[in-house]
């Protein structure tokens, strides 16, 4: 196996600056809740959360939120549909929780397709609100690093995306010189990402080295994993055993980066 230095340089300072950039979260603004027991569901939503992360505003476009909760119930009303439509307007995703749903009611999922039905007695069901929440906002990262309840959900989101992601470059780029750059660019992206969730700055300021060492154990484990492509048993047809190698790298690495960010290591 030949490895052109030039080449390689290139490489390393592309890894280098998507560390740099991708692990960067930008300014959000806060996650808002309204309707009904909004004060309370915003007090459960907040909890560890940075001071005015999560607030209760009847407009969150003024407040350029990235999501909002309305809680309703009964039939939504005029007000409830005026607010979800003033929220599209300014391209704001709306999470409804249905308090108390009954048959007999108006099914709010025509207002949005993020709707939570919270029944009588069994309180905000908040594993589930911020899973939607996680799903709808436009920027779930940076919402995440600021609103720790949020952090599972968004993490579990990236992983499985960037899994499929990965599965896709091995098995449509095959073992073209492109394949194995693209992945390692995917996997960086992905522990970017989850810096980004573990860390709520605005800017992360790493040592040179720091990088330099990520960029090239990013770009040592691409080789790696194209080797074990190649010496794969051939139990699948080859492209579908490249993509099970990518994902399969993939997940370790961020199983990888859990285990070290757990010890505070990364």
């Amino acid at each position: 196996m030949t490895i052109k230095l030039g080449a390689l340089a290139r490489e390393a300072r592309s890894v280098a600056n998507a560390l740099q950039k991708e692990g960067m979260v930008g300014p959000v603004g806060p996650l808002t809740v309204s309707g009904m027991l909004a004060e309370q569901l915003a007090k459960e939503l907040s909890a560890g959360a940075e001071q005015g992360a999560v607030v209760v505003a009847d407009d969150p476009s003024a407040v350029r939120a990235p999501a909002a909760v309305r809680v309703i119930a009964g039939d939504p009303s005029p007000e409830d549909d005026a607010f979800v439509r003033a929220a599209e307007r300014g391209e704001i995703p709306v999470v409804i929780v249905q308090l108390w749903p009954q048959a007999e009611w108006r099914a709010p999922f025509v207002l949005s397709p993020f709707v939570v039905e919270c029944k009588t007695g069994e309180g905000f069901p908040l594993a589930t609100i911020a899973s939607l929440v996680g799903r709808a906002a436009d920027d779930p990262t940076a919402l995440a690093a600021r609103v720790p309840i949020l952090k599972d959900t968004v993490e579990r989101s990236a992983r499985r995306d960037s899994l499929v992601r990965s599965a896709l470059i091995a098995f449509t780029a095959g073992r073209s010189r492109s394949a194995r750059p693209l992945l390692a660019l995917e996997q960086v992206n992905l522990v970017s990402q989850l810096r980004g969730i573990e860390e709520p700055v605005a800017a992360r300021d790493d040592p040179p080295q720091v990088v330099a060492a990520t960029a090239a154990a990013a770009i040592v484990a691409s080789y790696g994993m194209r080797e074990v492509a190649r010496r794969a048993p051939r139990i699948l047809p080859r492209r579908l055993s490249d993509a099970a190698v990518a994902a399969v790298g993939t997940w370790l690495l961020a199983e990888v980066f859990r285990r070290l960010d757990a010890r505070g290591i990364v």
